[in-house]
């Protein structure tokens, strides 16, 4: 089955057109066939009214003059028509001519009557051009109003077309202020989600780089305890070292010589405490032999047994001995390696020279830092003289640096 067509319904002013047109027409059919009969009509009354009145001669002509008082008229009701549709008024000649032809019509066909006195042949005749006469003037004053009617249809349609085109206007410019403003609004929005985004990221950033340094100084932190561990556990093993050392030291024993002993012998110092002075007789002189610090106690590591039956502690004698068979006691070899910074001669007090990092508080460490710094020393070097990291030693430097 077919889509059935939807008619569109005409608005008004077309149906109002419609109208006025058909009127119109209606008139203009009415008029031109009232027209026609009074031209007949006129040529058969008038015709032999003007023949009888006529020169003789002429009465062949006698039908030009009632047709050319209808042709006339004819034409002012044709132009009043056109001037009509229009809304024009010609002003008072249209009018003068449509009334001469008129009356001329009217003369011409009821004259034959008149003259005979025939009242019914006057009014008999008078009808036509009379009905013609006043179709004419009815006509145009009907068109006239049609007219204006339909005029102020169309203004009236054009000022609410105008009130609709506004109104769309508006409405087109409101839905414009209201697109934009959503427009507006969504930039912002969008703008406000960058920025929170933006601060989000460098939140973030600030959040990565503080837990960069905090790892960082952990890792330093870490990595000086280390280096102290490292430090002491190097010294550690030096000091074992140098103690097993001493305790496996091979001590020579004295040369042979006739030995003078002594009327008393002196008692043996106390350890920690100077051993008096002894006197040794050389050949007739007597030299006195310097005082000597005992060594501090220490904890002895245990001697293997082999060793310490291989080398029996001496005892402590005074004996005079030959000058030419004097031989001085044999002293310890320093231990092997490079001699550390703490050991360097020359150092101030204030550094604690000979004395190892491990066994330094913070303020003497930073005192050998700047030591250090002041000689010009890498922070490895001033590192490993003070006992601490690389990172301590460049605090100690930007500290430094600051202050002056």
């Amino acid at each position: 089955m077919g889509k059935e067509r939807q008619r569109v319904r005409p608005s008004a002013l077309e149906r109002l057109r419609a109208e006025i047109g058909a009127a119109d027409r209606f008139i203009t059919w009415v008029t031109w066939g009232c027209a026609a009969g009074m031209v007949l009509w006129s040529m058969l009354n008038a015709t032999p009214y003007v023949r009888a009145h006529v020169a003789k001669g002429w009465e062949d002509t006698a039908f030009v003059l009632p047709l050319v008082v209808d042709a006339a008229f004819v034409g002012a009701l044709r132009a009043d028509e056109i001037a009509s549709r229009h809304g024009v008024k010609a002003g008072p000649w249209p009018v003068l001519l449509r009334l001469f032809t008129g009356a001329s019509s009217v003369f011409l066909n009821i004259g034959h009557s008149a003259e005979k006195g025939d009242v019914t042949g006057v009014l008999q005749h008078l009808v036509a051009p009379g009905l013609l006469v006043l179709l004419a003037e009815a006509g145009p004053a009907w068109r006239r109003n049609l007219a204006a009617k339909l005029t102020a249809a169309e203004r009236a349609a054009e000022l609410e077309e105008d009130r609709q085109a506004e109104r769309a206007r508006q409405e087109a410019e409101r839905a414009r202020r209201q697109r934009q403003e959503d427009e507006d609004r969504q930039a912002e929005k969008d703008r406000e989600e960058q920025e929170r985004q933006r601060l989000e990221r460098l939140q973030d950033e600030a959040r990565t780089r503080r837990q960069r340094q905090e790892d960082e100084q952990r890792a330093a932190e870490l990595e000086e305890t280390r280096e102290t561990a490292r430090a002491a556990r190097a010294l550690e093993a030096r000091r074992l070292d140098l103690e097993e050392k001493r305790l496996t030291a091979t001590v020579p024993p004295p040369p042979a010589a006739p030995v003078r002993a002594m009327p008393a012998a002196m008692p043996a110092a106390a350890p920690g405490v100077t051993a008096g002075q002894s006197q040794i007789t050389h050949g007739t002189s007597a030299h006195v032999a310097p005082r000597v610090a005992a060594p501090q106690p220490t904890a002895p590591r245990p001697v293997p047994a082999a060793v310490a039956a291989s080398h029996p502690a001496p005892g402590r004698v005074t004996a005079r001995v030959d000058e030419d068979q004097e031989q001085p006691p044999t002293a310890p070899k320093p231990p092997a390696g490079p001699v550390k910074d703490w050991e360097l001669p020359g150092l101030p007090t204030d550094v604690r020279p000979g004395v190892a990092p491990i066994m330094l508080t913070d303020e003497q460490s930073h005192i050998r830092i700047r030591y250090g710094l002041d000689q010009g020393w890498s922070q490895r070097r001033i590192g490993e003289f003070a006992g601490r990291s690389a990172t301590t030693v460049n605090k100690v430097a930007k500290g430094a640096t600051s202050s002056v």
